[in-house]
């Protein structure tokens, strides 16, 4: 088992675990509350490994999953869709598991229309969680966090991206069984996502691709404009100058 598989697999059962149940409520709800303002033909939830559907508050009527048993199924570093054909974009840690993050965030810049919507969940490596990864033989950790947001700005400034918003999810462990510590981890968990504090364990942002003036819908096409071009000298005819012809005169 390679290592992008490996990190597959700890993903999707972490998300299976009840300390997980919380940060997919909060995922979901932030979709739910982002989505339908969101419109095109097309949408596309992209994972390595399987997972309950996201885009049940969507408008858009074509919604179909990327994913090992999904409608559609490939390499996110090689995605399998013509350019501009895409107008939202789910991916959920796609850069977490790639062994090339940097070439999915370029096939999915490739395949998103103009103005098209991406939305990122990918492991904070700033978390306290992703800083255990130093000694995953003394905590356990099977997950290790890759990209920072820090780093996803830089990539968006590349590839043309502007990000239009970011929370973060899972501040806290919340797998505790006596209730009372249960209840206090959960406020505390909270209040930290409701004030933005950058140490959740997960990320969630929303980019929109931007179009550059040069990418822009040709409007000549529709609305002719002249051009000055300077015209070529028909070889035709004699070439004479006027020197010349009063002197034959």
């Amino acid at each position: 088992m390679d290592e992008a598989t490996r990190q597959a697999t700890a993903i999707r059962d972490w998300y299976l675990s009840d300390s997980a149940t919380s940060v997919t409520q909060g995922i979901r709800d932030l979709l739910d509350e982002t989505l339908p303002t969101c419109f095109g033909y097309h949408l596309c939830e992209m994972a390595d490994y399987e997972f309950e559907s996201f885009a049940q508050s969507s408008k858009i009527n074509h919604c179909f999953q990327f994913s090992p048993r999904g409608l559609v199924v490939g390499a996110a570093e090689q995605l399998p869709f013509e350019s501009e054909s895409i107008d939202v974009i789910i991916a959920l840690h796609c850069l977490d598991t790639a062994q090339y993050p940097h070439q999915v965030l370029r096939e999915i810049q490739r395949v998103l229309t103009p103005q098209g919507q991406l939305f990122l969940v990918g492991f904070n490596p700033w978390s306290i969680q992703g800083l255990m990864r130093v000694v995953p033989s003394m905590t356990g950790q099977r997950i290790h966090p890759r990209i920072s947001v820090s780093r996803l700005d830089d990539w968006f400034q590349l590839l043309g991206f502007e990000r239009a918003g970011t929370h973060y999810l899972g501040h806290l462990s919340n797998g505790a069984s006596y209730q009372p510590l249960h209840q206090f981890l959960t406020r505390c968990s909270q209040w930290l996502e409701d004030h933005r504090m950058p140490a959740g364990r997960l990320y969630w942002v929303r980019a929109i691709k931007q179009v550059s003036a040069l990418h822009r819908p040709q409007l000549w096409k529709h609305k002719p404009r002249l051009r000055v071009i300077g015209l070529k000298e028909s070889a035709s005819a004699p070439r004479q100058t006027r020197g010349r012809g009063l002197e034959r005169e």
